[in-house]
Formats: C-alpha cells, structure tokens, sequence
C-alpha cells in the first residue's frame, strides 16, 4: 500500500497504527481515497497556518486567562478553543499549536492525519472546518504552502470533504491509558482489563488532550517546538520559512467570522466556503466584467427609455454584438424604462455581491438572467487579455495567465450558483413559446413558474430579497431627471401631462372602510375580529353621518347586550348581528375580496338609512326626558350617497402599495425613482388623491418585486394576500 500527498513518496499512509488498533473502527485503504492530492494539500496548509497563529497566540497571551468579550480575541486560536481552556498556561496553548503542526507534517510526509491525541482530535476538526478557506490564497501563496495547484487547461473541482472526516477516529479517547487501567503500560494484550470508572467530565476533557491514543504509535515526547517559535517567544519576529506572515494567515483563514458567502441562502449551500467556487482572484474577474455590462446597460436604458428596441437584421447583428439590449431575448423588446431600469440594477446587485466577498447568487429570474450576461462577459475579457496584455492594467486585473484553472471554472459557477437554467428557454426557437405561458404543460411538468418578463423581479422563494429602498447609483437618477420625457414616457404618456385627478373620497375614510373589508374577508369570525368588525361598523357610521359615535346608542339601544373589556359596548347584540331599515345583518367572514367589498357597503348602507329615519322621525315619548341628542347635518343624504359610490370603487392597489412601502421600509420617493415617475403623482396615488391607470402603476412592479399581473389585478379590486395581507385586530378592539 503506498500514498502520495505532496511530492513525498511513502510505504503506508496508516502505517503508525499499533497492534490495538482492531478495537477501534478505523480508516483503511489508500490516503486518496480519503483526501485528493489538492484537498491534501489545503488541510496540510492550514494546518500550518493554525499553527502559526497558535503559537503567535501563546506567546501573545504567555499565562494570562483568556477574556473572551475582549477586543480581538475573536481573531485567535484560543477564541476557537473550548471554554474550559480560557485559564490553561502557555505550555498547553503550545501544546495545542504543536498538534496542528504534528498533522501537518504528517500529510506533508504522505501519512494519513490520524489523531494521536485528544489535542490532535480537536485540532483536526479546526482543520477540515477551516480547510476550504485556504482556497483564498494566491496561487503563489499556496505553492508555498505545499498545496499542487491546478495549472491551466486542467479540470478544477472543489475538495469532497465528507470522506476527509472519517479520518477521525470514533471512541478514541477511550485508549487513552488513564481510560485503560495500569494494566496498558504493562504491555497487557487486553483480556481481563479492569474496568476504570470515566471521569463525569469524559475522557475526552482537555485535562487528558495530551495523553497518547493507545491504538496508535504515540509521537515523541522530546521532539519540541520548531526553532522560529521559540525564536519568537524569545522576541524575534514571527515569519517562518516558506510561509506568509501571520496576519495574511488570518485575513486568509477569516478567524472569528462566520459569515460563509452564502448568507442569502435559507439553508445550507453545497458548498463548504465561498472561495472553494469563487477565488478573490475570480470575483475581481466577475465583479469587473459585471462593472462593464452595466455601464453599457445604463447608457442603452437613457438612450432608449420607454422605447422599443427594433432589432437589427441578421445582417446588421454583429453591430450590436456588446449590446445590453440586444442579449436581452426579444420578448423585452418593448420593456418599460422602468423594467430596464431594474434589469441593469439586477446586474449592479451582482456586482455589490462580489465586491462585498459573498455569493452572486441570482435572488430572481432578472438577476439569473444577468449572471449568464455577466459570466459571458468574464470569458469574453479574458480572451482580450490573453491577446493583448496591455489591457490588464486598464481593468485593474493581472495578466491572463494569473487565472488558473481554479480562478475561472465557468461550469462550476452555473452549477454552484444557478438554481436552473430555465430563462435560456427563451433563446431556444423549441421553446421559448414554453417560456412565455406558465399555463403550458411543459412548464407544469418541468415547474418552470412564471419566465415571462413582467414576473422577473420576484424572490425566489428559498431566498431573501434583496432591500428594495437600496436605491440606484445617485449618477443615473440624476441623469434620469434630466431626460427626455417624450423617451422615458413613452409606454404612458399621460404622465407628461397629467394634472391629477381626485379620488373623491377622505382618505381616513377610505382606510377605515379598507380594514373593515378586510376583516370580511378573515378566514374565521373569531371574537377578537368580531369585535373589531363592530368597533369598525360604529366608527364608520359615525364617519359617514358626520356624527359623534355616541349619538348612534339612540338608533342601536346597546344596554350592555354586547360588550369587549377594551372596546366597551358595542352596537352589535350577542350574536353579533345589527339592524339595519331592512335586514338584520349578521358579521360575517371568509369572503372574498369582491364579496366582502360589495356586502360592507350594503350593511353601511343600510345601517345609515336606519339611522337617518332614526334622526329625522319624531322622536319617542320615553326619549323626551333626554337631551337632545346629534343630529346629522342638511344635505347629509347626497354626501352619504357620493361617499358610498367612492368606497364601492376598488382601492386595492392603492393599499397594496401602501403596504409593501411600510413592509420594505420605503418612501413615496423611493417607488417614483425606481418607477421613474414624479413624486408628486406617486403621493397622489398614496393619499387617495389622484387615480391609478393600468400603464403608470405597472412600472412599479420591478421596483416592488412584484409580478406584474398581480399588482395590475389589484386595480380590479383583486388582493394577493401575500402582498397585502388581511389586517389583524388591534389590542384595543379585541376582548379578553
């Protein structure tokens, strides 16, 4: 059996093991089987580069307890340790710090890294969680680290590290001799042992981390500490051989963060770190090629606006070979300047992601879409910077041949990042009539969802969005302000003129009679939402009436038949019913939106015709003893009339909008920049002041990360719940 890790050459990689070993499940077999030359080499490299912050931390903190709420100790070795380790002396923390160069020299030799020791144990588990990270190096760093690093035109994979921790050895704390009885030193064969009591702390506490393992050769006791550390702790500067500094190792191995790359994920990403997939080498390359797809969408968005984009014939093509608009498919040929507008940020959003260290993952088909621009536009850039190296300089990059194969695995990326890659459906003459209808039995049976444009921007839902109040460059809004209105409004025109057209209605009236819908529409009538409807009903009525609410006790005699400790009594009676000048109508829920809006108005309706028969009818005998109670005022008939007919007009984009700039922490200004529409109009529309056309609110939908069909059927009085939901009961409307 023979293995090979590096460049040394040995007989067996599990060669130290002792005739005891047949007690322990241990691993057999070649060392690659377990580790690949590559994965090899990084574990071996950090264990070298813990070791050297370990020991720089032994000799930094000498015998002092480590205080772990102190500034930087997040960044050191000792932070990783376990707690019970805080107040342990310089000679254990070297301790420690030697057992990460004991297995790195065990790999450098070409022997497998089987712990030996309890520290080595620990110290491994530091190594294969911390491994993946070293793939943050330089390609130079590395070679002299001992790590092969793929060359050029050679397949790149990231490291299987499942197979690596089968290298620990289950249960091998128990070998240790203070587990095994005096009888192990005597060289016992192990019959007949005495049983030796564990310790409530285990055998695996660190008081026994430097007893040997008994399965395996133990490691020699004088075999000291290497010259440059006791140098060190001498005063001299800490810089061994062949090795970087101690603070490029910890800006490499990142101690004390755990951040991952992957943050935007709910769950766990396939892969261990970001930079096993995505060298820092690599995210310049991507971040810079997506820095120049954007430029050219930016200048293409303020030349074109709201215009069509006409496509050249094939002839003419190869003119627009670097056009962002031209690799849109041509089903966007006719986007809004507000579609375009996110289009171009959906690629910028990428680029934010990589200048910021973490996965470009596409959040939603838009920035899927810009990924594959981006991804194109890397391979492009390094083709110019193989053919003419003078350009490297210009884009702030090395020279072509810097990228390794580890720094641009193309594949790799679209497997690592990409969820599919369905939106190239619509490049693809075979299906891009799939790719434009959800309803297509292809696209059910292959759960495509929606690919048409004007459903881009949605999150995809194993993700988190992305803010949408994180704004644009602050260049290209103030050039958006200063364009041509005749281009940028060209898919609504009525927006260079309009003047504003009134709503009708009170606003605070509007909401009141919003939430009581809302409230109808609940999927039980519980007693909190029963309350609430009747405190609602009350409120509205005295609204529409012009009338103190107290005044309607005289049309709704209550005597305490219906009460909730936070709201008092109620017009209702116990049952939750009130009368109206023809029915007795009972509270009800679980209707729909158009339902529940059409039976609201009926109630109030009615209700108020009692109430006026109430105020204008003589008044009864036994009343005459009372004060004369509020009446409404003249005319109140024909106002309570144009009132009714300006509640019966649906109002859910407008309340849509309203939630979704509350739920994402927005302001009027932030929908009208992203929307690209006055601000004025969009506090119109906010306040109930100014109406709602289909081609104005549409632009809003980019901006909102909403299909487009979901926020125009709003305007019909359709709610998506998950949008706007339906309210809740407020504490003071709901009973004990």
């Amino acid at each position: 059996m023979s293995s090979r890790v590096g460049a040394v050459q040995v007989a067996d990689a599990f060669g130290a093991y002792t005739a005891d070993a047949e007690f322990y499940e241990l691993p057999y077999g070649e060392l690659e089987e377990f580790l690949s030359p590559f994965a090899g080499g990084l574990l071996g490299a950090a264990g070298r580069m813990l070791a050297v912050l370990a020991y720089r931390d032994a000799a930094r903190y000498g015998d002092v307890p480590v205080d772990r709420e102190a500034s930087g100790v997040q960044e050191t070795v000792l932070f990783l340790l376990p707690e019970e380790c805080d107040s342990r002396d310089q000679a254990f923390r070297m301790g420690v710090a030697r057992a990460f160069g004991d297995l790195a020299e065990d790999l450098a030799r070409g022997c497998a890294p089987v712990p030996r020791c309890g520290a080595e144990a620990w110290a491994l588990e530091q190594m294969l969680v911390l491994a993946s990270r070293v793939c943050a190096a330089t390609d130079a760093e590395l070679e002299l680290l001992g790590v092969e690093v793929p060359g050029h035109g050679e397949e790149y994979r990231p490291a299987y590290w499942e197979d690596a921790w089968r290298l620990r050895v289950e249960s091998a704390q128990h070998s240790i001799p203070e587990a095994r009885g005096d009888h192990a030193a005597d060289g016992d064969d192990g019959e007949d042992r005495e049983e030796v009591p564990e310790p409530e702390e285990g055998w695996d506490s660190t008081e026994f981390w430097f007893s040997p393992y008994g399965f395996i050769a133990a490691r020699d006791p004088e075999r000291g500490h290497p010259q440059w550390v006791v140098a060190h702790l001498d005063g001299a500067l800490l810089v061994p051989d062949g090795l970087p500094s101690a603070d490029r190792i910890a800006a490499i191995l990142r101690l004390g963060s755990t951040a991952t790359g992957w943050e935007a994920y709910e769950g766990q990403a396939e892969y261990e770190d970001l930079a096993e997939v995505l060298t820092p080498l690599g995210a310049r390359l991507l971040a810079t090629a997506a820095d120049l797809v954007a430029e050219r969408g930016y200048h293409e968005l303020l030349h074109y606006g709201d215009r069509v984009f006409n496509r050249p014939s094939d002839k003419d093509a190869w003119r627009y070979h670097d056009s962002f608009l031209m690799q849109l498919p041509a089903v966007c040929d006719g986007a809004s300047a507000a579609w375009r507008l996110a289009m171009v940020r959906a690629v910028d959003d990428l680029a934010g992601d990589l200048r910021a260290g973490r996965a470009p993952l596409p959040r939603c088909t838009a920035e899927e879409m810009a990924f594959h621009f981006v991804r194109r536009e890397a391979e492009l850039l390094l083709e110019l910077l193989g053919d003419d190296p003078d350009l490297a300089d210009d884009y702030g990059l090395p020279p072509a041949d810097a990228f390794t194969a580890r720094h641009c695995p193309v594949n790799l990326w679209r497997e690592a990042f990409l969820q599919d890659e369905d939106i190239l459906f619509h490049f693809d003459q075979d299906l891009a009539h799939v790719a434009t209808d959800p309803e297509h039995p292809a696209s059910r049976q292959l759960g495509t969802g929606d690919l048409r444009p004007n459903a881009w921007f949605v999150c995809f839902g194993n993700l988190r969005p992305r803010d949408p109040a994180r704004g644009y460059p602050p260049h290209i809004l103030t050039r958006l302000t200063s364009a041509d209105a005749d281009a940028f409004f060209a898919s609504t025109p009525a927006l260079t003129s309009l003047s504003g057209e009134p709503a009708g209605e009170d606003p605070a009236l509007r909401d009141a009679f919003e939430t009581l819908v809302g409230y109808a529409q609940r999927r039980f009538l519980d007693e909190s939402t029963a309350v609430a409807m009747a405190v609602g009903i009350e409120r509205l009525l005295g609204t529409l009436l012009e009338i103190p609410a107290d005044a309607l006790r005289t049309v709704w005699p209550r005597h305490d038949r219906a009460n909730a400790a936070h709201a008092g009594s109620l017009l209702v009676d116990r049952d939750f019913s009130i009368r109206g000048r023809h029915h007795d109508w009972r509270l009800r829920a679980d209707q729909g939106e158009q339902h529940a809006r059409t039976w609201t108005l009926k109630l109030l309706d009615d209700c108020a015709a009692l109430a006026l028969d109430h105020f204008t009818g003589p008044r009864s005998p036994y009343e005459a003893h009372r004060p004369e109670p509020a009446r409404p005022a003249p005319g109140i008939q024909d106002r309570l009339a144009a009132r009714l007919t300006a509640l019966s007009r649906p109002d859910t984009a407008r309340g849509t909008l309203r939630h979704q700039l509350t739920a994402h922490g927005m302001t009027a200004a932030d929908l009208a920049a992203g929307a690209i529409m006055p601000e004025a109009l969009m506090k119109g529309w906010l306040d109930g002041t100014t109406a709602i056309s289909p081609g104005q609110l549409v632009r809003c939908a980019p901006v909102l990360q909403m299909p487009e069909d979901t926020l125009l059927a709003c305007l019909s009085g359709d709610r998506a719940r998950s949008y706007w939901p339906l309210p809740h009961p407020t504490a003071d409307q709901v009973a004990d």
